[in-house]
């Protein structure tokens, strides 16, 4: 077993991830960590839901998991979210491991 990153919390069935969103930005991807909550640039625009779509098309991309298996569970219109995954804890927290090392 991996140990998670501060931002995700692990539980039955899948993992929390917090976040911090920056949209708008030149490219999406993560870039560091505050407050507890892994900073993900976004380069969608914050209308009609297009940024929030895009965050979890990259966090599913980054855990290897399906679109459809990660959800936004809090902060739609906010810069911090909630967002829920799931899928294997283990393998995911693994991966999300590895993006840590990555963003250090």
């Amino acid at each position: 077993m991996t140990d998670a990153p501060e931002w995700v919390t692990r539980h039955e069935g899948g993992v929390t991830v917090a976040v911090k969103a920056v949209p708008r930005s030149r490219h999406t991807g993560a870039v560091g960590v505050q407050d507890g909550a892994v900073r993900i640039q976004i380069a969608a625009a914050p209308h009609k839901g297009q940024s929030n779509a895009a965050l979890c098309a990259y966090l599913a991309e980054q855990a290897g998991v399906r679109r459809s298996a990660v959800r936004l569970r809090r902060g739609s219109t906010g810069a911090r979210k909630l967002i829920e995954i799931d899928g294997d804890p283990d393998q995911i927290t693994a991966r999300f491991a590895v993006l840590a090392g990555e963003i250090a």
